[in-house]
């Protein structure tokens, strides 16, 4: 998707469109890309303005649509945290229960406008594990293993990521997969905006195969995942698993003077 910079009843209108399409499929969880709801930009007056619309108009209508298509939304947006700005990832889970997760490794100019966010999210629905991370932080291997390691099978993951750094989106969300045995569902931007966008919205399984990729234009790609199959590649070592959890030394971690 492509949202428009300050465009936010755009926006909400084309995040409503694609949730209806979605729910039409039988989806269970949709995800967006960074900032959907304002557009990505760096740009304070646009994103104070952003805030608000969601807390007026957006927050209201993707709760409804969640409660009435039995579908989880994550949706990107900007919010304000004790007068601060946070680049947000929001879940809607149906009910009125709404989860935010702050990014907390902010990318060049992002560091003069928002505030870093202190915590990791994982929650539950439907009975599966779910981390998130947003963009820029899908460099950092240590934020998806501590989402692994706190019972993560999927990682709804929303970028807006540059197109001449590409290489490194396709290398990064293949590697995170990999790493931990887990589901990748990166929802990127596409098209010519802030940037130009690298696109190439994908679903990454465990075993670092991108199960399915929409290359360039805006849409929607579907996929029926099994996430205990991340066992297999977790713990089994035989056939085409590494079993990396299974031997991973986590005494050999831990800080020490000196030494890592």
């Amino acid at each position: 998707m492509l949202p428009t910079i300050g465009g936010f009843e755009e926006n909400l209108n084309k995040v409503e469109r694609f949730v209806e399409e979605a729910v039409s499929n039988g989806v269970d969880v949709i995800v967006f890309p960074e900032l959907t709801i304002s557009g990505y930009t760096w740009d304070e007056k646009t994103l104070a303005k952003g805030v608000r619309f969601f807390e007026e108009v957006a927050r209201k209508k993707l709760l409804k649509l969640s409660r009435e298509g039995q579908i989880a939304i994550a949706v990107g947006t900007p919010r304000l945290v004790l007068g601060k700005l946070r680049n947000s990832l929001v879940i809607f889970k149906k009910k009125r229960e709404i989860l935010f997760y702050d990014k907390t490794h902010l990318f060049r100019g992002e560091k003069d406008v928002f505030e870093p966010g202190e915590y990791f999210l994982v929650f539950s629905y439907g009975g599966v594990v779910f981390g998130t991370l947003i963009c820029y932080e899908i460099g950092f291997p240590e934020i998806a293993r501590v989402l692994t390691l706190r019972g993560s099978k999927v990682i709804l993951s929303s970028f807006a990521f540059g197109k001449e750094r590409g290489h490194t989106y396709d290398i990064a969300t293949r590697a995170r997969a990999v790493e931990n045995g887990v589901f990748i569902v990166a929802s990127s931007m596409c098209g010519k905006g802030f940037v130009e966008f690298v696109g190439r919205t994908r679903i990454v399984a465990p075993s670092g195969k991108v199960l399915r990729e929409l290359e360039t234009d805006e849409g929607m790609i579907v996929e029926d995942i099994d996430p205990d199959i991340v066992y297999h590649y977790r713990y089994n070592e035989e056939g085409d698993s590494h079993a990396y959890l299974k031997n991973y030394r986590v005494n050999m971690y831990s800080l020490q003077k000196g030494r890592l």
